[in-house]
């Protein structure tokens, strides 16, 4: 009976808290593109995990998905196993696409970046850090594996 009588005392304060706003698979789409060019210039560092003393370009993606609110595994090769296969013509800003830069031809991936539209991608590169490179970059486009999308998506 207390139960009950606690439950009707707390029951207006708790309705009276704003609820957390549902967010639209285009909205988390939006800021993950957003997010990716909050860290545009910033130093790339193999292992790096921090926007302020370089990252990777996992580190980078999952830091990217994190601040959407969304969780990816920390490696490259990781994420590329837990996101969904896409046909180039199914690509959308927000999904990721993964590179074999060691292994050209290859499927050993071992690079990521973002898609962020009208051919484009950011990623985290050992010689210019994070920035914007074009897909059909005859460098990048040689490299190329797989355009894939976040699970939610």
């Amino acid at each position: 009976m207390r139960l009950k009588k606690l439950v009707f005392f707390l029951l207006p304060a708790l309705a009276s808290c704003p609820a957390a706003e549902a967010k639209t698979i285009a909205d988390a789409r939006g800021e993950v593109v957003k997010e990716t060019m909050t860290y545009l210039n910033t130093p790339y560092l193999w292992g790096g995990m921090h926007p302020l003393t370089g990252m990777d370009c996992s580190a980078f993606v999952k830091l990217v998905y994190a601040k959407a609110g969304l969780g990816l595994p920390r490696v490259a090769r990781d994420q590329f196993a837990q996101s969904l296969q896409l046909s180039p013509s199914g690509v959308l800003p927000g999904d990721m696409i993964f590179f074999a830069m060691k292994n050209p031809g290859t499927a050993k991936v071992d690079h990521v970046g973002i898609y962020v539209g009208r051919g484009f991608f950011v990623h985290a590169s050992f010689t210019n850090g994070v920035h914007i490179d074009s897909v059909t970059n005859p460098y990048y486009y040689a490299r190329l594996v797989s355009l894939r999308k976040y699970r939610g998506f």
